[in-house]
């Protein structure tokens, strides 16, 4: 009877370690995570292109197709996925060869999904026939040791591209953001934990520009840059926002 009682409750043990382990795993939550894609239908995506795709909340999504821009809906949970519709800008991307194709490929795949999976750091997506369509790899989502180059800033209205001939940079480096302002030189240290992001106060030189506008678009900058509170890094791109998740600044690589 003792050796019965004792087989008894190691069975047991053996169900409930089973149950605890991966039988029972929970799908990690899509919410908040950005990815870059790897692969279409298990094919590479063109070399130096950078597709993305961004879980921004609870139900929007979005990300660069290839050549445009998308964003839309979806709902994730527990392994289930479905997303869309799914909206996008209306560039047409001529280079490289097949950059098009793939960019309609990738959104096909993605309105398609119906689970996803997520396995050593890869997210895979797949169909109501349980074939992978896409593959992504988690984004890098680190400031430190990148320089990065200003694409277009809020300047208090709108965002607006910049001044034409003038360059502004953003190196983050040991703690600190420097770079060149459009005219003069600035630097401050950053504080960044998870994907929320401060600065603090920069010094900044005091050459005098006379190109016009070149000044004024050197204070909106800097005075964008101290409204940021997060960041978000897709594929060779970085956004600032704001705590109402404006866009104070964008940059590329």
């Amino acid at each position: 009877m003792k050796n019965r009682i004792l087989f008894s409750l190691l069975v047991l043990a053996l169900v409930l370690s089973a149950c605890g382990g991966n039988g029972s795993a929970v799908t990690p939550s899509l919410t908040g995570t950005h990815w870059v894609l790897e692969q279409i239908n298990g094919k590479p995506v063109i070399e130096n292109v950078i597709p993305t795709l961004s879980f921004r909340g609870d139900q929007e999504v979005g990300g660069n197709a290839s050549c445009n821009n998308f964003n839309g809906t979806y709902t994730g949970k527990d392994g289930a996925l479905t997303v869309g519709p799914l909206a996008t800008t209306m560039m047409a991307c001529l280079e490289p060869a097949g950059l098009m194709e793939q960019e309609a490929a990738y959104l096909k795949a993605l309105e398609s999904a119906v689970e996803y999976r997520i396995e050593k750091g890869k997210l895979l997506i797949m169909d109501s026939a349980k074939a992978v369509v896409l593959t992504f790899a988690a984004q890098d989502m680190s400031l430190e040791g990148k320089t990065w180059n200003l694409t277009s800033f809020n300047d208090g209205q709108s965002l607006v591209s910049l001044v034409p001939d003038t360059q502004i940079t953003a190196e983050f480096k040991d703690g600190a953001l420097s770079g060149s302002s459009g005219c003069n030189s600035y630097h401050g240290l950053f504080h960044q934990q998870e994907q929320k992001l401060s600065f603090d106060t920069f010094a900044v030189t005091m050459m005098a520009c006379p190109e016009e506008g070149v000044m004024e678009q050197e204070a909106a900058y800097l005075s964008s840059l101290a409204k940021v509170t997060h960041f978000s890094v897709e594929g060779n791109r970085l956004f600032l926002f704001d705590a109402n998740d404006l866009i104070m600044a964008q940059f590329s690589q």
